[in-house]
């Protein structure tokens, strides 16, 4: 080979060494890119996957808290903690749902079903964790659910089987001899009524509700905070009242008689101290000085 021969050769190595160069970045760039792109995906399973898992756990133990209501109602519930019993049935349907997020390895922990200072909620702990790659994401949840709208099992843990509609529990005789044991006389409650469904009471402050309130709380069946009764999840548990805010509902007796034992669902299953007789537009109900003060009512 020439001189000649020997410049072109060394010309083309020195254009060749550019691309080169050139072409090495374009496949690093091209695979920086395609792991941006897998990172994004990742990202945003795994974002998908907690808001999936965060949306889900109220709805997860409203369902839970009403079958377990239904259990008590039919009194097939276990007599062990609740509380326990219905933090392990969310709990295994949360896990569920993680595992049908196939892209990603995600778990929720629940850590507590507890009453709040708020008796229309119990509050649910626990603690998500999700991975997919190199991607994780890691955060305490606390959610509140509403008891709103749920079967109250009270009456059936106290009492056992009683007859019922989808709305109103007939009390028979069940209530009255529950009371005559008790060493009080329970004549005004032989088929007496009361309320299946805990429904909030819209009228606050409850002084406001007077003769006519009281009147709408009958006949809509409404619940109001008591610090006397029992929440929702001691409810669950036959306790008729507990350290917790709680709830209390009216239970509307058949006769009406001098005086009788007060027609609040706590003082009826717990303390069963007497009250006068009030003619609440046709209903007669049986309240003490504390609950007529309370509800705005005045002495007929």
């Amino acid at each position: 080979m020439d001189d000649c021969g020997y410049v072109m050769a060394g010309a083309s190595l020195l254009l060749m060494i550019p691309v080169i160069i050139i072409t090495a970045m374009i496949l690093s760039l091209g695979e920086a890119h395609s792991d941006m792109n897998m990172e994004r995906k990742l990202s945003a399973c795994v974002e998908g996957a907690a808001w999936d898992i965060r949306d889900n756990v109220p709805i997860i133990t409203m369902d839970v808290l009403n079958e377990t209501a239904g259990e008590a109602i039919n009194g097939t519930l276990p007599s062990d903690d609740v509380r326990d019993l219905v933090r392990e049935r969310v709990q295994e349907r949360i896990d569920r749902l993680c595992r049908s997020h196939r892209n990603v390895n995600a778990s929720c922990r629940v850590n507590s079903v507890e009453g709040t200072e708020a008796p229309f909620q119990v509050e649910v702990n626990s603690t998500l964790e999700i991975r997919a790659g190199n991607i994780e994401h890691a955060e305490n949840l606390s959610v509140r659910v509403t008891v709103d709208g749920l079967p109250d099992p009270l009456p059936f843990r106290v009492l056992g089987r009683l007859e019922h509609s989808n709305t109103t529990i007939e009390y028979g005789d069940a209530l009255a001899e529950y009371l005559n044991s008790s060493g009080v006389d329970g004549g005004a409650y032989i088929n007496a009524k009361g309320p299946l469904i805990i429904r909030r009471c819209p009228y606050e402050p409850y002084t406001s509700h007077g003769s006519e309130g009281v009147h709408a709380c009958i006949l809509n069946g409404y619940y109001h905070e008591s610090r006397d009764g029992a929440c929702y999840l001691c409810r669950l548990e036959g306790k008729t009242s507990c350290p917790h805010m709680g709830l209390e509902t009216f239970i509307i007796p058949s006769k009406e008689l001098g005086e009788a034992p007060v027609s609040i669902d706590h003082v009826l299953f717990n303390e069963k101290y007497t009250g006068e007789a009030l003619n609440i537009s046709g209903f007669i109900i049986y309240l003490d000085a504390g609950h007529m003060t309370k509800y705005g009512v005045r002495r007929q």
